[in-house]
């Protein structure tokens, strides 16, 4: 056997290098990842006629969602690097979409608001995230798509309880 011929799965069976066994096909993560992805790449053209990228438009998303936030409550919600938050509402801010203040809670912190001009560019795109997914989820009855809802609670839920 030469060594790209066989290798052994995870069931202990062998496993033909050259043609795969196609595990991605049932891995829950990565299905999950593939449909994420191609949602946001038909997003992404309506996104690029307003100048806005994923990481502003998950931002701009999670502030319409939650209203004030703190660079960490972004980190948290969008679950994107400090960092880029930070550079990302830097970018926002500079282009009039958010603002930010000190929050009246603790003056040590700061909070990041949308701007009317953020909350129009959203209300823009966010027709055409909902066009998408009506599209994604064609003829799933409702009941389906409420347990589907409830499934990836649960998964989110079951992931924390073990970070």
């Amino acid at each position: 056997m030469s060594s790209n011929e066989h290798r052994e799965s995870k069931a202990g069976e062998p496993v033909d290098l050259e043609k795969g066994d196609r595990w991605l096909d049932s891995y829950l993560p990565y299905q999950l990842y593939r449909v994420t992805n191609r949602l946001n790449v038909r997003l992404q053209g309506r996104m690029r006629a307003l100048d806005i990228n994923l990481s502003q438009w998950r931002i701009l998303s999670v502030l319409h969602s939650s209203g004030t936030l703190s660079i960490s409550g972004i980190v948290e919600q969008t679950l994107m690097e400090q960092p880029t938050v930070s550079r990302v509402v830097v970018q926002l801010e500079k282009d009039g979409m958010v603002e930010r203040r000190v929050s009246s809670e603790d003056s040590r912190m700061i909070d990041i608001t949308l701007t009317p001009k953020g909350a129009e560019t959203f209300t823009s795109i966010r027709q055409s995230a909902y066009a998408h997914e009506r599209i994604a989820l064609e003829g799933l009855p409702p009941e389906t798509l409420d347990l589907f809802r409830e499934t990836l609670r649960r998964i989110e839920s079951n992931i924390d309880i073990y970070d």
